[in-house]
């Protein structure tokens, strides 16, 4: 969702030293990966688990965390900031406004409209981590982006110096909010409960591991080099706890070996962790080494297209989608769920799903993209 690694006109790099290079990869992935979230709130969990949307579909976030921390080191260091004021420059902060907070901000107001025309509008505390008054399913994702403005620049300040203890700090940050979130809040009993959760849960700190691969990527994303080798162990490692997340064999298993997956699997919960992030860096870096970095063809501009709008297209996706799950299930806006849509809408099978997906995709897409077309006319003109 993030796509300041496309060094096109979404912003001026005419004060740049050297140009970036222009990696056409970064853009097949944030296609899928954009893909796989409009997939992801047109189907529900039953359906999804059947498939073993784990293996496939669940790397959409995966995706995006890394090609965030990618396109972080690649930004930072072609603009030739080295000094921790530099990085929180005010010419920064002014194309983080304009290039994701003035969306965001055409969303609230459109959300606010959604509420008034359907006579539901969302006050709770929720609003302060940059949830929508007329919730839509991927609102998540908005605090921990912005919360990245914040971030960022230090990690990078960091990873310049001490790459190998940055990489270790960010997977530690997770594993001290996993603590938190075991040793305190085992279960949500509460309404405070519910709010502190999920208030961890889209805080940026606690992806920093994904993000970091990708940082550690910035410098070399060859499969051969000696530096990346690490990723082929934690394939393997990732690929063995996402098996029993999706199946929960070898958690069942009596004795030790049971019990301590299922000490850990406790202790580390949710699929966007850095028990599973090797998975996804194996596919990252694939993607990076089989596909070209320019693209060749009237099909590889499409993606490149999409690519480039993935932030437009998902929030035109959390207001379409937003609307259809109302239309659907009320409850399903005012409690954030995914509704059942098979049963609420009277389908004749659940081969219904196919179509209905197509149709939230073309809309999402369709709509993103000429958000995104629109404001870069508007935003970014070429100066002559």
């Amino acid at each position: 969702m993030i796509e300041e690694g496309s060094a096109t006109i979404e912003e001026p790099y005419e004060e740049q030293s050297e140009r970036r290079p222009y990696f056409f990869q970064l853009e097949v992935l944030k296609a899928i990966a954009i893909a796989f979230v409009v997939m992801d709130h047109s189907l529900t969990w039953e359906i999804k688990g059947a498939m073993g949307n784990i293996f496939w579909e669940r790397l959409s976030i995966p995706f995006f965390l890394i090609v965030m921390g990618f396109n972080m080191g690649i930004s930072f260091k072609y603009r030739n900031t080295k000094r921790l004021r530099d990085l929180y420059s005010l010419d920064y902060f002014i194309r983080k406004l304009k290039r994701y907070v003035l969306p965001f901000i055409i969303l609230y107001i459109a959300s606010i409209i959604l509420g008034i025309t359907f006579g539901y509008t969302n006050t709770s505390e929720y609003l302060w981590l940059g949830f929508l008054p007329f919730w839509g399913p991927g609102n998540w994702f908005i605090p921990l982006l912005f919360g990245s403005i914040v971030v960022f620049p230090i990690i990078y300040w960091l990873f310049d110096r001490f790459p190998l203890v940055t990489i270790g700090l960010c997977f530690l940050s997770e594993l001290v909010f996993q603590y938190i979130l075991w040793f305190l809040y085992p279960a949500a009993t509460t309404a405070y409960d519910d709010f502190i959760i999920t208030a961890i849960r889209v805080n940026t700190l606690f992806f920093l591991p994904a993000v970091g691969l990708g940082l550690w990527f910035s410098k070399g994303f060859g499969m051969e080099d000696k530096r990346n080798w690490f990723v082929y162990p934690y394939l393997a490692i990732s690929a063995f706890f996402m098996f029993d997340y999706a199946t929960g064999i070898v958690s069942s298993f009596p004795g030790a070996i049971g019990q301590t997956m299922t000490l850990i699997q406790d202790f580390i919960k949710g699929d966007y962790t850095l028990l599973f992030y090797g998975y996804a860096a194996f596919f990252f870096l694939l993607t990076m080494s089989i596909v070209g970095k320019a693209p060749t063809g009237a099909f590889s501009r499409v993606i490149q297209r999409i690519g480039r709008s993935t932030y437009h297209i998902l929030l035109f996706q959390i207001f379409w989608m937003s609307i259809v799950y109302w239309f659907t299930s009320p409850l399903a806006v005012m409690e954030h769920t995914i509704p059942n849509f098979a049963v609420l809408l009277h389908w004749p099978t659940s081969l219904n799903y196919i179509p209905f997906y197509i149709l939230n995709l073309g809309v999402s897409f369709s709509g993103g993209m000429l958000w995104y077309e629109l404001e870069k006319r508007l935003l970014y003109k070429k100066k002559s």
